[in-house]
């Protein structure tokens, strides 16, 4: 891997591991202070939100900042954020709800200028797409397996303010590596109004077939996805295996150590991988809709923690392929607007999808939800296998 890209691996590492330790922080002491599970629970919705309003606008900054500078001032802006917080914790050793409420809003619209932006970067410093992609998610995805229980383990042992310091140490160790990425900068039309800009995103995924197709999969990705949220599996783990909260906790693990492992694998043979793409999406497709039949079917207490695992080992298998292929189906000039419109597509998509799931699975039951989710991937790779041309 080049220089360029483990820079921007690094710093994504240690700003993905403090974004995970300042949410613990907050949600753990909004609840602290309110007592509240809804005003708690407002956390992860604003997030949300923010980032789904940012990254609609997206194309606005870029058009004039490059794409690393982007990064670093999204990056810095947050390192300032937590500084006023710690401040204002150090003066008044307090902070209402109301004022975390303002703190988490504007950091996550940072997040959701930088989101698209860190996946659109990629082709520019990676000499290799299939193991930057890998590598990538696979560090992803380690912070997320040790940040929430570490974080929860840190704001437990020495307080906010203590946590909200190492935060505030791992942003500025962030900001500071991303300072050194080389210039990425767009290159744009001179008459272009800010419209068009906003726009452009939106027509070229109109307009561009394999693009279209990427958007039909991963909204039925999205929708089968919703059986891996809380709500849903929470409800399958206690109704169906008569198990706790806490062996709920080790199917996520699970999970993410599938992913991890589906990392190494597609990290270490990413040529043969992506010799053939849709094949390489539409397999573990079908094994998933398998997997998720044998759940449903066959589930034990023992198995249930294995079948997780293959689920998430399967998806990465898939998700590396349709990076890569999205990245080279879309010129550099031209992917952060396609990576702006998947990320509204997908945040807004899934949010309905999880409601309808949730409202679904309280009327109708959990195996209902289950067959909708094995239906949806089954249609998602009926439509891989039907537009395979498309896909080289």
């Amino acid at each position: 891997m080049s220089r360029s890209f483990v820079k921007l691996l690094v710093s994504q590492l240690f700003a993905n591991l403090a974004d995970i330790f300042l949410r613990v922080s907050l949600i753990a002491n909004l609840f602290v202070i309110t007592k509240s599970v809804i005003a708690t629970s407002m956390v992860p919705i604003l997030i949300g939100l923010s980032a789904f309003v940012a990254s609609f606008l997206v194309p606005l900054v870029t058009k004039t900042i490059p794409l690393n500078r982007v990064l670093f001032l999204t990056q810095g802006g947050k390192t300032v954020l937590v500084a006023i917080l710690v401040a204002l914790f150090t003066k008044f050793q307090f902070v209402p709800a109301l004022g975390m409420y303002v703190f988490v809003i504007a950091i996550s619209i940072l997040d959701g200028f930088a989101a698209p932006v860190s996946y659109a970067v990629i082709p520019r410093y990676a000499t290799n797409l299939g193991k930057a992609n890998a590598a990538l998610s696979m560090s992803g995805e380690g912070i997320q397996l040790i940040g929430w229980g570490l974080g929860g383990l840190i704001y437990a042992s020495v307080g906010l303010f203590s946590t909200m310091l190492l935060v505030l140490f791992l942003y500025l160790f962030s900001t500071f590596v991303m300072l050194f990425l080389p210039q990425a900068k767009i290159e744009q039309l001179e008459a272009e109004t800010n419209l068009d800009t906003l726009v452009k995103g939106w027509s070229l995924v109109a307009k561009n077939p394999p693009l279209r197709l990427l958007v039909q999969a991963n909204l039925l990705e999205n929708f089968s996805n919703t059986i891996w949220v809380s709500s849903v599996i929470l409800v399958f783990v206690t109704e169906v295996l008569q198990q706790t909260e806490s062996y709920w906790g080790y199917s996520n693990t699970a999970y993410s150590l599938g992913i991890i492992l589906g990392g190494m694998i597609v990290f270490n043979y990413s040529e043969k991988f992506l010799a053939h793409k849709w094949k390489s999406i539409f397999f573990p497709l079908v094994a998933i809709a398998a997997i998720t039949g044998s759940i449903l079917f066959f589930s034990t207490v023992e198995t249930f923690l294995l079948f997780s695992a293959g689920i998430g080992f399967l998806s990465q298998l898939k998700e590396v392929p349709e990076s890569v292929f999205l990245q080279e189906t879309v010129d550099e000039n031209q992917l952060v607007h396609v990576y702006s419109v998947f990320e509204v597509i997908s945040t807004l998509a899934f949010s309905v999808f999880v409601f309808l799931m949730s409202s679904m699975m309280e009327c109708f039951g959990i195996q209902t939800v289950f067959y909708l989710a094995i239906i949806a991937t089954l249609l998602e790779a009926a439509l891989i296998y039907h537009k395979r041309h498309m896909i080289n």
